[in-house]
Order: structure tokens, then sequence, then C-alpha cells
């Protein structure tokens, strides 16, 4: 009986899985077996394709064992597999031949889970997810997402690897798919895991937000909003933050549309679970989108009734919810108003005599922030009437800090973080050793919450700071700005200036700072490290502290915080995630310490740090900006960079090669008088390298203009300029070549003669050495030098000279030009 066209589909199916097999490709032949088998699952062709396919896995150990744990499901198998995949990189057929095993295993599994994560780190398993995804996109998003955690952060990574995908249509459709689903899946009723579901959302709106245009309406967008309920575990609500950021960012006008109606509907209801969704969605939405928030909290009728409103429902839940609405809403000026009119007595009696201390806590952060509107201006303070003061609230948290509440410590740091705004309670806090020990010691614990680091941290930068710097002309626009807002100008509060910061650095120092902010640097987000920055620029400042910070790792910290940041700004997403002045406080921080220290203890040889890593962050400041402080930060650099020079000839020709043509050709003739000594100072030192020298010598018309700026040093005013030009030039001239080209200079020895003239011994003795060396050239010199005074100099020198050193030398030149 002839075959039906059915079975020779089926027969030619088997044929390609054989071919498939032994060509390697396990993946494929699976595939075609899988159609073969629907069509003719008896054939003896496709019993054979199987029997081929199961002996090429055999070959694998790792396909064998996958093979054998789908068939018996057992932990033992399954830990057998995990060991396998567990950090390895998979040739791409082997990862994708047991992702298409390990297919066929259904259902929730914490191993399973756990090895799909382990897989689809791999190039292979996601090449075939991104493929299964395409062709069946629903039937893959609900298994994965019933197997776990790990199953899900593995589809997610297939969803941002472009390169997995087949077309740029299939890559966009992959996001448009699963972005529904895991909509879809958020609007199930009692979800387990809905965190899964909602970190897929964010996931995909914070990478390829312009992806998913038109998708979201006002039901997904309720979705979202209603998982930022306080009630709802951490997680989720994160997740849910990060989504509805980026909604706004995607369509600002649509969302402050759409959340005015989720809060408004639920606030006219006015039932307590409403209420509680609704406040902690506007909690939420307060930092993202601040004049939309605000314009809701006061709109008539709303903050004047909360209090009666809240108390009315009798909710613990409601209570919080509210509490942290207001506390959110301080952020706005005109809010804090509103609270302190209408909310104070009821914030002071929930300090007074509420028994949870997270909503007493609360209350007592709010009334903080409520008694600091003018916190971060100069000028006295004034404290808000009410029965519970300022002073009280500090200690109050303060205490919290120092005992083991557990509890209390987030709301107690964030209140602190508000009022070390306040210059009083900057010198309160530096000066409780105890606070500041045990302040670190809770940032430092593993287990430490974010935002109690990050509001340790910013009491850090608030004891730490000092006033900007101003230029005359930025000081005469702040006069000018305050008078024109009819503002009479105030002097900063005495507890600003820089004696006593100076002491508050001195004392965070002493508490153990520096060992914290290595620790947690670790953890690498833009916010802690930009935290850190400032802490480490302040810190900085004096040069007592730095030879400390250096010792206790912060030149390899400042430096692998400048190379992150470095790396971020090439990639899009990242060229945003520091604030521009994140660089430059790194640069500047490690310029200061290095100016500092002995630099053969930091870049020692051998060590992991090499000294040329410090290189990149110091040229960094030398290019002009629209700053005031450039030329500040550009003089200290050159400082940095003078002092690595003297390490090695390899530090040198790096800078050399790096940076020579900035400082000569442009430094070197700044207009500021500390940028052109710093300049020149550092071209002494590279003139150890036989590179430095090269740049003045080897006969060029660029050499032979450097030589002639360099010349035109030794008559500045400035005598460490004049200083430095002249070892420059001693160095210079101890080879022939250079002094060959010294005369070639129409008035180089004459430059060299006014060195011998100067006021500075020091100075003179640079110049004798510089005119020694001309002479003993040869008669060449000998008759510059003399038919330039040169005669009559030397013998001035020897008439004023102090030193036995110049006595010596003077007497054998003067010998030379006289021919003795």
């Amino acid at each position: 009986m002839a075959p039906t066209t059915e079975e020779e589909r089926a027969i030619e199916l088997a044929d390609k899985a054989v071919e498939s097999s032994q060509a390697g490709k396990l993946a494929d032949a699976a595939r075609f077996l899988r159609e073969a088998t629907s069509i003719a699952p008896d054939h003896p062709k496709v019993k054979a394709g199987w029997l081929a396919l199961k002996e090429e896995e055999g070959k694998s150990k790792l396909l064998g064992i996958c093979r054998d744990w789908v068939k018996s499901q057992d932990e033992d198998d399954g830990e057998k597999v995990l060991r396998l995949v567990k950090g390895q990189s998979l040739s791409t057929e082997e990862a994708e031949q047991a992702m298409e095993i390990l297919y066929e295993f259904k259902g929730e599994d914490d191993v399973l889970d756990h090895v799909t994560g382990e897989l689809l780190a791999n190039l292979g398993a996601q090449m075939w997810l991104a493929k299964e995804v395409h062709e069946r996109p629903t039937q893959i998003y609900y298994e994965l997402f019933e197997r776990g955690d790990d199953s899900i952060d593995g589809l997610l990574k297939v969803l941002l690897n472009r390169s997995v995908w087949m077309s740029d249509e299939a890559f966009l459709q992959g996001h448009r798919d699963t972005f529904m689903l895991s909509l879809a899946m958020m609007m199930e009723e009692a979800l387990d895991h809905p965190e899964r579901a909602m970190k897929g959302i964010a996931t995909l709106l914070a990478a390829h937000a312009e992806h998913l245009k038109g998708i979201v309406d006002a039901d997904s967008f309720d979705v979202i909003l209603s998982s930022l309920d306080i009630r709802l575990p951490n997680n989720l609500r994160s997740q849910a933050t990060v989504a509805t950021v980026k909604l706004f960012e995607l369509a600002p006008d649509t969302a402050q549309n759409l959340i005015s109606k989720f809060v408004t509907s639920r606030f006219q209801r006015s039932t307590a679970d409403g209420l509680v969704v609704a406040f902690s969605a506007a909690a939420a939405i307060f930092p993202i989108a601040v004049t939309a928030a605000a314009a809701l909290f006061l709109t008539e009728g709303f903050i004047s009734t909360l209090p009666p409103m809240v108390q009315s429902k009798k909710s613990q839940k409601l209570e919080q919810a509210a509490l942290e609405l207001i506390s959110s809403a301080c952020i706005d000026k005109n809010c804090r108003e509103a609270v302190n009119r209408h909310c104070r007595e009821w914030l002071e009696d929930i300090v007074a005599t509420s028994t949870d201390k997270r909503r007493a806590n609360l209350a007592a952060l709010i009334l903080v922030k409520l008694g600091d509107e003018q916190a971060s201006s100069s000028g006295p303070q004034i404290l808000v009437p009410g029965t519970v003061g300022q002073d009280d609230l500090i200690s109050r948290f303060k205490s919290m800090v120092v005992s083991n509440d557990t509890v209390a410590k987030p709301d107690s740091v964030e209140a602190l973080a508000y009022a070390s705004l306040q210059p009083k309670v900057r010198e309160g806090l530096a000066g409780d050793k105890e606070f500041l020990k045990r302040l670190t010691e809770t940032m430092r614990h593993p287990e430490a919450q974010k935002n109690v680091l990050f509001g340790g941290l910013t009491i850090f930068v608030n004891l730490t700071a000092y006033l900007p710097i101003q230029s005359e002309e930025e000081k005469k626009i702040a006069q000018l700005k305050a008078y024109a807002n009819t503002q009479k100008p105030t002097d900063p509060s005495p507890l600003l200036n820089d004696t006593h910061v100076t002491m508050r650095c001195k004392r965070v120092l002493d508490s153990g700072v520096m060992p914290l902010l290595v620790l947690t640097a670790k953890k690498g987000s833009p916010a802690v490290l930009s935290q850190t920055l400032q802490i480490l620029l302040s810190l900085s400042h004096e040069k007592t502290n730095r030879g400390t910070l250096a010792q206790q790792g912060a030149v390899k910290l400042l430096i692998q915080i400048w190379d992150h940041i470095s790396t971020l700004e090439s990639t899009p997403a990242g060229s945003s995630a520091f604030p521009s002045a994140a660089k430059p406080s790194a640069a500047q921080s490690l310029a200061r310490i290095l100016i500092s220290i002995n630099p053969s203890h930091v870049f020692s040889t051998g060590a992991a740090l090499p000294s040329t890593s410090a290189i990149r962050p110091l040229l960094s400041l030398l290019s002009p900006s629209e700053t005031s402080t450039w030329q500040l930060h550009a003089f200290e650099s050159l400082l940095a960079l003078t002092n690595l020079a003297s390490l090695d000839m390899d530090t040198q020709n790096h800078i050399i090669r790096s940076a020579f043509d900035i400082v000569c050709d442009d430094l070197l003739l700044s207009s500021n008088e500390l940028v052109r000594r710093a300049a020149t100072e550092l071209l002494c030192n590279l003139m150890a390298s036989p590179a430095g020298l090269e740049k003045f010598a080897d006969g060029s018309p660029r050499a032979s203009q450097r030589l002639h700026i360099l010349l035109a040093m030794t008559d500045v005013e400035d005598a460490p300029t004049r200083s430095a030009s002249g070892g420059a030039l001693a160095m210079l001239l101890s080879f022939d070549l250079g002094v060959k080209e010294v005369l070639k200079q129409e008035r180089g020895v004459e430059f060299l003669l006014e060195l011998c003239r100067d006021e500075s011994e020091d100075i003179r003795y640079r110049g004798v050495v510089c005119i020694r060396s001309v002479v003993e050239i040869g008669r060449e010199g000998i008759e510059k030098v003399k038919g330039s005074g040169g005669v009559e100099v030397m013998k001035l020198v020897l008439k004023e000279a102090r030193r036995q050193e110049v006595l010596v030398l003077g007497v054998e030149t003067l010998k030379i030009l006289l021919g003795q």
C-alpha cells in the first residue's frame, strides 16, 4: 500500500532529524521529531529518529542526566543537573538542547527554576527561548511564570538581548506580548507571586518603553497603582514604583490624568480600604511628579478634612498611609505650609500617644520636616510653635539610632537626614561620638535597609559639607538676586565656616566612615556612589586628613568609581545615571590626596593598583570648563601629577604620552599664576625621562617653540615658577643636545644668566648649574656666555654666595670662562 501524504511528511521529518542529530544540531532534531510524532507516532522511522537522538544525547553527560530527570522528576537528579550547569559556559547546541529537554518538565519546582535561570545565562538557551516566545508567547510565559523567579528573570534577560532574536520585529513583538501577558496576570484574582508579573512590567518599561506605547489603558494603570498599596510586600511595591516612574516618562499628561482619577475616585467613595490604596499611590507619586501630586494634595477641602476623616475610620493602616502621604508631600513648600496649618496638632498627638512605634516615628519625622523649611538657608533658624520642640525630636531620633530598635531605625535615620540640614543639628550630631559610632555600625550591617544606608550617607554629606566656593562675580549675582526678591542678603551661620566644618570632618573621619564608604560602595548604586563622592570631596579638603584617607583605601575607591562612571557614560542607558559633578568630584578628591602623600606608599612596585591608573582621572581636570573653579581644579591636578611623576620613569612616560601637549602648550601659558607654576613644576619632574627631554630638544620647530616658552618662564614674577623652570633647564642642559638647542635660541644664554642674578640663592644655584653645562660643551658655549656678560655675572654670584655648593660651582665655571 502506497504511503499517504502525511506519512511521507513524517518520514521526511524523521530523515531530517537523523541528519540534524549527526550534525550535532540536537535541538533541531528534537523539533523535527516532535512534529513527526504528532503525525505518525508509531512509524518505524520516527522511532528510529528518537533512538538516534537519544544516542547522540548520550554523548553529553548533561543531556543524558536531563533526560533522566525529566522521567524521574527526582530531586537528586535535579541537583546533578544543577551542578553541571551552575556557573558553566555551555556550548550553544548543548545549552539549547538542555532547554529543549527540560521544557517537558512541567510545574513549579525550586531546582528546576534554579537550573532554568543558570541555563539562560548561556547564548544557546537564550536563542531557544527567543524562538519559542516568538512562536507561542502565551504558553511559554505561563509555564516559566509557574516555574519561579529565576525562570522569569531568565525570560527578561532574553527579552533585553537583541542579538538572540531573529529580527527587530520579533524583538519588539516579544516585548509587547510579554508586557500584555504580565498585565493580564496582574489582573487575575488572588494571584500567587504578583511580584513576578510586576517585575516584567517594570523591567520592560525601564528598558524599552518606546516599544509599549498604546498598550497601557486606564485599567492596566489602575493595576500598577494599586500595587503601591503599603499593605503589599516591599518587593512588589518597589517594582510597581519603577513601572509608575516609567509610565510618567512615557506619557506624562496621560499618567497625570489617570493618577488624578485614581486618587479622586477612591477619596470620594471614602472607604478605609480605598483610601489606603489612594494615599499609598499618591505618596509614591510625589517624588516622581511633584507638581501634579501637589495640585491634588492642595485641592480645596482635602488637607483640612484629612485628620478628622482618618480618625473617624479608626484604621491603623489608613493612618499609616495618610502619614506616608503627608511625609512625601513635605517635599513641596506649599504642601508643607498646608500640613503645618491643618495637621500639626494631629501629628503631635500621634507622637505623644500612639503605641505603634512606626506611626509615632513617622509623625515625628514629619514634624522635623515642618520645622525645617528654612533649614538649607543661612541665617538663624526659627522654630515653629507647638508642644513638640525640635530639640526633643532630634534627641528622640538620636536615641533610636543608638538603641537596638531596628524597627525605628529607618524613620530615625531619615528624620536626622532632614534635620542635619540645620547647622545647629550638624554640630550636635558631629559632637556625639556614640551616635556617629552606632550610625556607622548600623549602616555596615549586612541586612541594613536601603533607606537606612541612603539616609545615613545623607547625614554624613551634610555634616561634612563646606560652603561652595564663589567667585566675586558669583557673590555679586547672588546679592543682586536677593535684592530683586526684596530679601536682605544674610551672612551664613558661623557654624558653617571652614573651622567648624573641618572639625566636623575630623570627627566623622575618626568615627570610621572611610571603611564604611569602601564597603557600601560595593553596592554600587549611582545614588550611593554620588553621596560617597560628596563625602570624600569634603574630607579631602583638609590636608591633615589625606594621609588617613589614603591609608584606609580612598585612592583605590576613587579610581574605581571614576572608572565605573566613565564606563557607564559610554552606554546610552548609563549616560545620565550620575550627576554631572560626580566624575569631577572623584578626580578632585583623588588629586587632593595625591598632593599630600608619598605616592610610593599607595602605588608600590607590583601592587594591584598601578600608579598609571590615577592619571586618566587627574587629566580630566585639566580641560577648561564653564565652572568658575576649573583653574583651581587644574592646579590641584597638576600638583598631583607632579607628585606621581616622582615615582618612576614608567609613570613619567605615561604622563608625557597622555598630557604633555595640554600641559606645555596650554597650561604653561595660562593667565592663572598658580596653574602656570604647577605646569612648570610638572615639566621639571618630567625632564627626568628621556622622552621629556626629547620634547624640547628633538630639533623640530615645535620643540624650539616649547624651549622658548620654558626659557621665558625664568623671567616671570613668581619665584616658584622661576625655580621650577630653572630646574627643568638644568636637567635639559645636562645633555649636549639640550645645550645646542639652547644656544640656538636668540636670548637663550641671557635667560640663564638672569637666573644667576636672582634674589633667591636656590634659583641662583640652578642658574649656575645651567651656565656650567653650557661652558662645558666647549668653545661655542664659552664664547656665547662671555659675550653675554657671563664673567661679570659669575663674579657677582661668588660675591653674594652664602652656600658652599654655589661657591664651588661658581668658581669652577668662572675658571672655565677665564681659560684657567
